[in-house]
């Protein structure tokens, strides 16, 4: 195999946790009399951690005010509810058994902080997967700083060019560029827009697909 690790990327990637995240921020919105947000217009604003969320979510509706506030509420909404709506991609926890059954280390590298992030992997059956987990939050810096993703790598003890990386994004992108490592893109998450002199290494139709193309590779 080329590979000996492959680092996940989370939200939009191996889960669909829009409407969940869409009724927390909405939730803080109504309670300050804001207009709510529609579910292509909540995934616009996902990638780039939580007070990214939350700022971009305020200006959309009226300008930014009480920020930190804001924050700590649709964090408070959002961890009494992670997984109400949340959805595994198809062929997701059978792809993650493949790997690991085949030696592969794996490790999550997700914007979302770490808290919300372990709680939703645990109640989705996810967290076993994954010895390694680096949140929006971990560090000082969030992607697209290749510092969490190598962050990541470190905890897993292997080389970085015997990584892949998965994502949805073009935060995850750029992340990769940035860490000088090797970048499959799944199609079908929340890049709502093209990605300027986009090259990833690979580009799979689904998340499921990563199987065959680590495992086969």
């Amino acid at each position: 195999m080329r590979y000996k690790a492959v680092v996940f990327d989370l939200d939009g990637t191996l889960v669909d946790s829009a409407p969940d995240m869409r009724r927390a921020i909405n939730g803080m919105l109504e309670e300050r009399g804001r207009r709510t947000l529609s579910l292509p217009e909540a995934v616009s604003f996902v990638g780039s951690g939580a007070r990214i969320l939350v700022q971009r979510s305020l200006r959309a509706t009226g300008g930014i005010a009480d920020e930190e506030a804001g924050l700590a509420r649709f964090l408070e909404l959002y961890e009494t509810g992670v997984d109400h709506e949340t959805t595994i991609y198809p062929g997701v926890m059978e792809m993650l058994s493949d790997l690991r059954a085949a030696g592969l280390a794996l490790a999550l590298c997700t914007n979302k902080p770490e808290g919300p992030a372990r709680v939703l992997c645990d109640h989705l059956g996810l967290l076993p997967f994954f010895p390694v987990l680096v949140g929006g939050d971990t560090l000082p810096v969030l992607k697209p700083d290749p510092a969490p993703l190598h962050h990541a790598i470190a905890g897993l003890g292997v080389a970085p060019e015997d990584v892949l990386f998965v994502g949805d994004s073009s935060t995850d992108y750029a992340t990769a560029q940035a860490a000088g490592i090797d970048f499959a893109f799944v199609e079908g998450g929340y890049q709502s827009r093209p990605i300027p002199d986009f090259a990833p290494t690979y580009q799979v139709t689904r998340p499921a697909l990563v199987g065959p193309l680590v495992l086969n590779g």
